[in-house]
């Protein structure tokens, strides 16, 4: 078998992302168990900060579950199978599981920074209990006979799963076509989504934003299978990329917090009081203004620099 992933030296337990180098000469089929290969080795790296309540280990697994989900998007119906189809299921009852506590947690981070809690004592008494809550959660997962399972399950499907048997084949293309299919077709459709972006609510943009990020992430896993001038293309259409995320990460945090503090205060005694909550709703209107110019200036960048000359 061809060497097709390279990894920097490090300790096996490190939870530190490796740059994914794919071999010039692999198949689409490598291609994927090597980039699985190393998410499945961040995701269980991140098993002790987890454990810990940690909120960085929280949101890197996260980010991990995320990532890995992304692969099995991308390779599609190279990988499809029952099989495939139980380890999606699995690993978004994994991310479901987390999504409380990192949610939670950058909600009070927003609230304290800003100095919106005062004169509502029950209201942060009751959104720090429940981050708490949220955190034990995530904590009591990583010791579940389901998680360890998931991960043995995970290596075992990675390496000689159903879909090995087909995906390793002669017929399948080989990674550079497959990525270059994947990427170009990937970024056409979310070109054509972001003409629309200013009239989206806030579900339609979150939905444009799991394309934009999916499509991120497959960049970085086939990044290296380019070089010369469609290397570069890459790397400048990324850059904007990577400034539309970011402000349809910040929209798409300000939908999340108006929802988790609505329902705070409904239940709260001591509601969040009306001058914090104006000043709140003044904060969440002028960062959607900000995020929102941010996010149609970057949508034309896009639009400007498309992936290899489509």
């Amino acid at each position: 078998m061809r060497r097709v992933l390279k990894k920097p030296a490090a300790k096996p337990s490190s939870g530190q992302a490796h740059d994914i180098v794919l071999s010039q000469d692999a198949g689409s089929g490598e291609a994927f168990r090597a980039i699985a290969t190393e998410l499945l080795r961040l995701i269980a790296a991140q098993q002790p900060k987890v454990r810990r309540r940690d909120p960085t280990g929280v949101h890197q697994m996260r980010i991990g579950l995320r990532r890995m989900r992304a692969a099995i998007s991308v390779f599609g119906e190279l990988i499809d199978g029952r099989d495939t189809q139980r380890m999606k299921r699995e690993l978004k009852w994994l991310a479901g599981r987390l999504a409380p506590a990192r949610d939670l947690h950058l909600l009070e981070v927003k609230i304290k920074s800003a100095q919106l809690g005062t004169g509502s004592p029950a209201f942060l008494k009751r959104l720090g209990s429940d981050r708490g809550a949220a955190f034990d959660s995530a904590s009591a997962t990583v010791e579940l006979q389901r998680f360890r399972k998931l991960l043995n399950d995970l290596k075992r499907w990675i390496e000689a799963g159903e879909w090995t048997k087909a995906a390793d084949g002669a017929d399948r293309p080989s990674a550079v076509a497959f990525a270059e299919q994947v990427l170009a077709r990937r970024a056409r459709k979310l070109n054509k989504r972001l003409e629309k972006l200013e009239q989206l609510d806030d579900e339609e943009r979150h939905r444009v934003r799991i394309a934009a990020k999916k499509l991120n992430y497959a960049i970085g896993f086939f990044e290296s299978l380019f070089d010369g001038r469609a290397g570069k293309r890459l790397e400048r259409f990324r850059k904007h990329l990577k400034k539309l995320l970011d402000a349809l990460g910040a929209l798409n945090d300000v939908a999340v917090h108006r929802k988790l503090a609505g329902k705070f205060n409904r239940r709260a005694k001591d509601k969040l009081d009306p001058d914090a909550a104006r000043q709140l709703a003044d904060l969440d209107d002028a960062e959607i203004r900000q995020q929102m110019k941010a996010a149609a200036k970057a949508a034309a960048k896009l639009a400007e620099d498309p992936l290899f000359g489509d």
